[in-house]
């Protein structure tokens, strides 16, 4: 698998550089050059505040979602009818394409960081939300009655019963949450901010600098590849319990 991952790296850089040469450098910079211009801007200082004012957008934003997520998710999950009557109105809104709902955000938080990470905070919710409903409506009701036979209150029966039962799928939702929540505060930041690499890429973009544009959308790139990486490796480490839940089962 390693070697195979290897391969498809070496194949799309030599794609790429293909490409370059193919449409020219004023159109597709190569990959040195884009190395060059990464560089340049860690060493000038304009890359790296940038990437270190996303990040700190994405941070919070991701954090809230995950928790507000998992919390109504539990508690919708718990609730068969207050989920029933909830669940179409999420898939509702959630189904609304959400750059039509900037300016709302705008308008209640102003131009700055909290907007941007509002925005993408109602990104990444979403996904929480709904698997951890489905994955809760779906524990085993032997889990819930050994939980009220032992009197635990409804918090203890979130943190020791509920949140073990859905980690599985609680890793695969966290791991579509950021990849939304950090499209969510690229989106604001570029089309009101003044910072952040979504600022760079819109900035770049005017000025028609495709050397920039391209530095920018590679660093963009490896954040979102090196999370989603992380996350996989997360996932792999909850299989083995998932294969026990998937025994069980069948044993019962």
């Amino acid at each position: 698998m390693t070697r195979i991952r290897l391969l498809s790296i070496v194949a799309l850089f030599a794609l790429w550089e293909v490409l370059s040469l193919y449409l020219g450098e004023d159109y597709l910079p190569g990959p040195w050059l884009t190395a060059q211009v990464i560089a340049d801007g860690i060493a000038r200082g304009w890359l790296t505040r940038a990437t270190w004012i996303t990040l700190g957008e994405v941070a919070p934003a991701f954090a809230i979602a995950a928790v507000a997520g998992l919390f109504f998710g539990a508690v919708l999950g718990l609730s068969r009818l207050w989920g029933e009557i909830m669940e179409p109105l999420i898939l509702g809104v959630y189904a609304v394409p959400k750059v039509t709902l900037y300016p709302i955000f705008l308008l209640v938080f102003k131009v700055g960081a909290a907007s941007k990470i509002a925005f993408g905070m109602f990104h990444g919710v979403f996904p929480v939300q709904i698997i951890a409903q489905a994955a809760v409506a779906h524990i085993r009701p032997v889990y819930l009655k050994v939980a009220r036979s032992l009197s635990l209150t409804p918090a203890q029966t979130v943190l020791h019963v509920v949140i073990p039962a859905l980690v599985p799928a609680l890793v695969v939702g966290l791991r579509l949450a950021f990849s939304l929540t950090f499209i969510g505060v690229i989106l604001a930041e570029i089309f009101a901010s003044r910072g952040g690499l979504g600022f760079l890429l819109s900035a770049a973009d005017q000025t028609f600098d495709v050397k920039r544009v391209n530095a920018v959308i590679v660093v963009l790139a490896v954040i979102g590849v090196g999370v989603n990486l992380l996350f996989n490796l997360a996932e792999r480490r909850v299989a083995p319990v998932r294969n026990e839940e998937r025994q069980a089962t069948l044993a019962a």
